[in-house]
């Protein structure tokens, strides 16, 4: 099982044992007084919601022992509260058989005054099957109180044990006295708990965080308190006693004097408090080293509840003078203290170090773990104060980055800092791609996988979510709804968005993250069905890069205008178009907003990571040797864009990075000669050519101007030799092959993909696909990183169905592919657009691009489906690998075949968008090579087809009969076959 935060893994192991049920043994008029002049479970339920306690518990009543003993009989209850007064019955005789029917049932007995007749009763009373007495003085937290004690004393052994959870003893046999400390005890310690649970990431993780409040266990002798002492004494957080009581079986009157001497005498950072009637006591308690209470002080319980605030580490932490006690500064949390700490006098830091406050304040706060850190962490005789301080400032910074990592926080200004990596802004959804995001970083810490590569730092880049909820909320508020729905053309719309205000609580919280990330920011789309199981929607939203420079004000104006173009790319047509095809209604459709800091390294006028690669689980297209379950990876150099849009990148296998890889450009001799970088000095501005997404192609010259960036990256053409050198120093072409990478282990780029990969399988599922970039050009100290961008299932088609092609349609096909993709049977299609071959020439493909549109068109308004037949990488932003259509533009193709053609030969590519939602759609993929022996296609039977249509470069034929057409993916075998 995974949790959401591995600082919380003890807390919801805690405060196992609750009382939801409690039965209330009194007459009908103490019943009148509790339920209708003291409000009993009425205040209950108000003290529980008011200190955000969950679960307030039931309260039953009977008014006789016999109907009690028969609901404990019948029912569960937890906690019994019984009346001394119940006429003629006897509570002790009645504790008896309760103790009978159930041994561990806890048994109050309640007196309604401290003047009520049978109080004599409570005065040194030794029955034992009655485990508490306390007055009811008409204050309902009495019975906080009650329900409270005994549940700590449930849990007592289990929380310290489990979690370090303190424990506050109170030495008290006045029954008087303890009914009144303990409802101001515990209101006291439940308010602390509430204020310091504020740091924590999320409500979960505030709702876990109340179970680590300190406890509090009564001991009523002597002994007893010896025993609590020395069982729980490494958890204790202070002991609150009295001056006398029994010990030995007498009357002690400095019973808490001895006490007190022998706890301080083993651990003297313990608080001692000692309170006492008799006002003379005062000194031999200072004298002992404890603090001093008188009893009958009118202000009792305020001068208690300041004792427990400022010597338990309640409230803020107050770094003093330690010759005058002047306050220097205060610390509410620990953010707060990890940013003071710095500029604290090494004197003051002395000071409170050696007293072992840090550590008690943690604890107080319910930091167990942190607190266990920096317990022993203590200044030398005679040692340097200022290198102690140095270590805590790192503890408390490691320690609150290394909580967030996996982990969902919930986004504050008071809070964001460099130590939160994933934080959400709204109640909303994060949208596919963001819940892929924090499912897989969730899953990375639970696995431990970053462990196994500690020379690495692998993680998901700082990332905010802007929940669904905000993008509703702008739609709502700017009357956008009906523009929403219009056919308008895209910049129109983006126009539209880019001039309506965001709500001024968003723009405050984006303010605050550009004060936190100060290099480039991307910021990408997560709708609601984006990376979804069947329909990933890849690359059909908007992705804008920010090079966030110049001044705050024009950082959060780009931001801003960022978050809307996201937000209007949900209306673009191309969106529209494939949520038509996918059966979505556009009111379906919501829009959260991924806003990360973008993975690389500055290099002269630009950034750009030194490796972006996607990874696959599934390899549709094994070479020899391989198996489809190897996976395959495709890497460039620069940013993915590469990759994901043009799929011009160099192919590798994960479980054989060794074996010669394939650059999957133009052919298959060439190398990568251009990459995508950000400009850092141009600004953002969505509204010209290319200024959504903002990034620039470079030629690599561009790169081997910083040396640095190509290392283990590059190879050196020797012209004289004709052989590769790995020195990047060496003189000649450099040639973009990634050897010091995948062939000599310089970066264990393969094995963390491969890792990845089958924990993404495993933990979805399903075959994946990841999207990650490296950067090695990270200033030390810190590491080289790994950073997932992301993470989506493969949607893999009809599986369902086992195709069966014959051997006469094998014979008889026009077009049979041995390399194929997806799974089944289509017997309505009977028109196909095909490639005029003669006519191919690779410097027209954006003219085919805009000829294919047009037929599409007219499929479109048809409403008929069709075989596409084209030359290349269909898809490809590079028009010089294939057509660079969109998908809007081929929306009715079903079947697609790309073929090679002599003298122009590109490999198929896997890791692009294009190619992730054609087969999501469950359109069939065929790849032929007649020239090479791979496949056949018999083009005289395709032209021997009427012609329905004609352009330059394509042919429109329509069948008289459908077509047969039969892909059969477990035998990577397709057939198309033209009925006569």
């Amino acid at each position: 099982m995974y949790t959401l935060d591995p600082t919380w893994l003890p807390f919801s192991n805690l405060m196992l044992k609750h009382i939801y049920n409690v039965l209330l043994i009194c007459n009908d008029y103490d019943r009148f007084l509790l339920e209708e002049d003291g409000r009993v479970e009425e205040e209950l339920y108000l003290e529980y919601t008011q200190l955000g306690l969950n679960n307030p518990p039931k309260i039953t009543h009977t008014s006789c022992g016999e109907e009690a003993l028969a609901l404990i009989a019948q029912r569960k209850f937890e906690l019994v509260i019984t009346m001394l007064d119940l006429g003629p019955e006897s509570v002790e005789q009645l504790a008896a058989s309760i103790k009978q029917l159930d041994p561990q049932m806890p048994v109050i007995a309640l007196s309604p005054s401290s003047s009520h007749k049978r109080n004599k009763l409570l005065k040194g009373s030794d029955c034992q099957d009655i485990d508490y007495f306390f007055y009811w003085q008409g204050d309902p937290t009495i019975f906080l109180a009650m329900i409270k004690l005994v549940e700590d004393r449930m849990n007592l052994d289990h929380d310290t044990k489990a979690a370090d959870v303190q424990v506050i003893i109170l030495v008290e046999d006045s029954i008087r006295f303890y009914s009144s400390y303990l409802p101001m005890m515990y209101t006291c310690l439940i308010q602390q708990n509430r204020s310091a649970i504020l740091e924590a990431l999320n409500n979960w993780g505030r709702t876990l965080r109340m179970r680590g409040r300190p406890k509090i266990v009564l001991a009523r002798t002597y002994e007893e308190a010896v025993s609590l002492y020395t069982t729980y004494r490494h958890n204790i957080l202070g002991i609150i006693t009295d001056m006398a009581y029994l010990r030995e079986g007498e009357q002690d009157k400095y019973a808490g004097l001895a006490l007190t001497r022998m706890v301080l005498s083993r651990d003297p950072e313990i608080p001692m408090l000692i309170q006492s009637s008799d006002s003379n006591a005062k000194e031999s308690a200072e004298d002992s080293g404890a603090f001093f209470l008188w009893k009958h002080s009118s202000s009792l319980l305020f001068e208690l509840n300041r004792f427990m605030t400022s010597h338990y580490g309640f409230g803020p932490f107050i770094f003093r003078d330690p010759t005058t006690m002047e306050e220097i500064a205060r610390a509410e949390t620990m953010r707060d203290l990890q940013r003071l700490l710095p500029s604290i006098p090494a004197e003051s830091f002395d000071f409170h170090c050696r007293r072992n406050e840090f550590s008690r304040w943690l604890r107080a706060q319910s930091l167990y773990t942190l607190a266990a850190r920096i317990k022993d962490l203590q200044i030398p005789a005679g040692g340097d104060a200022q290198e102690v301080q140095r270590q805590l400032i790192e503890i408390i910074r490691t320690y609150r980055s290394e909580r967030t990592k996996g982990v969902i926080a919930q986004f504050s200004r008071n809070n964001y800092d460099e130590t939160l990596f994933f934080s959400r802004i709204g109640g909303g959804s994060l949208g596919g791609k963001g819940r892929g995001l924090a499912f897989i970083d969730m899953v990375l810490r639970a696995t431990k996988i970053p462990d196994k590569y500690p020379e690495v730092y692998l993680s998901i880049p700082r990332t905010v979510v802007v929940t669904t909820d905000q993008f509703t909320q702008f739609i709502e508020e700017n009357n956008l709804k009906d523009i929403t729905t219009a056919d308008l053309p895209d910049e129109t719309l983006l126009k539209i968005f880019l001039s309506k205000p965001l709500n001024p609580e968003l723009v405050l919280n984006l303010a605050e993250i550009i004060q936190v990330i100060h290099q480039p920011i991307c910021v990408r789309s997560s709708s609601l069905l984006e990376d979804s199981h069947y329909q990933p929607f890849a690359g059909v939203y908007e992705t804008c890069m920010l090079p966030n420079r110049g001044s705050d004000d024009a950082r959060l104006a780009e931001l801003c205008d960022a978050v809307r173009a996201v937000w209007a790319s949900t209306y673009f047509r191309s969106a529209k178009e494939y949520l038509k095809a996918t059966e979505h209604m556009l009111e379906e459709e919501k829009m959260a907003v991924i806003i990360q800091q973008v993975i690389g390294s500055e290099h002269g006028s630009y950034w750009y990571p030194n490796i972006s690669g996607v990874g696959r689980s599934l390899n549709y297209y094994p070479l020899g040797g391989e198996k489809p379950e190897d996976g395959v990876g495709m890497l460039s150099f620069g940013f993915g864009k590469a990759v994901v849009d043009n799929g011009s990148a160099l192919r590798f296998s994960p479980s054989h990075p060794k074996r010669p890889a394939q650059y999957l450009g133009g052919n298959q001799t060439s190398s990568q000669h251009a990459f995508y970088g950000l400009n850092l000095t141009s600004g953002y501005h969505p509204l010209e050519e290319g200024g959504l997404e903002n990034l620039e192609l470079l030629d690599l010259s561009e790169a081997q101007q910083f040396p640095e960036t190509l290392k283990y990256i590059a190879s050196t053409y020797d012209m004289t030799t004709g052989g590769l050198s790995e020195s990047i120093k060496a003189e000649g072409q450099k040639v973009i092959t990634f050897n010091g990478i995948l062939k000599y282990d310089a970066f264990p780029l393969a094995q963390i993909v491969k890792d990845v990969l089958s924990l993404g399988t495993q933990a979805m599922g399903k075959p994946v696909e990841i999207e990650f970039a490296v950067n090695l050009n990270r200033k030390a100290p810190k590491k080289q990183e790994f950073s997932l961008l992301q993470i989506r299932p493969i949607a893999l088609g009809n599986e369902e169905s086992d195709v069966n092609i014959t051997d006469e349609e094998r014979n008889n096909a026009a077009i049979y592919a041995n390399v194929v993709m997806g799974n089944g049977r289509i017997e309505e299609i009977s028109d196909i657009i095909y490639l005029k071959t003669d006519r191919f020439d690779a410097s027209r493909m954006k003219d085919m691009a805009k000829e294919l549109d047009k037929l599409n068109a007219q499929m479109v308004l048809s409403e008929r489906d069709y075989a596409l037949l084209v030359a290349g990488r269909l898809g490809s932003c590079d028009p010089w690998l294939g057509i660079p259509v969109t998908w809007s533009q081929i929306s009715r193709s079903k079947v697609i075949i790309e073929t090679g053609l002599q003298g122009f030969q590109v490999e198929p590519s896997q890791g692009t968008h294009f190619f992730q939602n054609m087969t999501s759609l469950g359109c069939l993929y065929l790849t032929i090579n007649p020239s090479y022996r791979s496949g056949k296609l018999d083009l005289k039977r395709l032209q021997d087809l009427q012609i329905y249509d004609e352009t330059e470069h394509f042919i429109h034929a329509h069948a008289e009969k459908p077509l047969t057409i039969k892909v059969n993916g477990f035998k990577q075998e397709g057939v198309i076959v033209i009925k006569s």
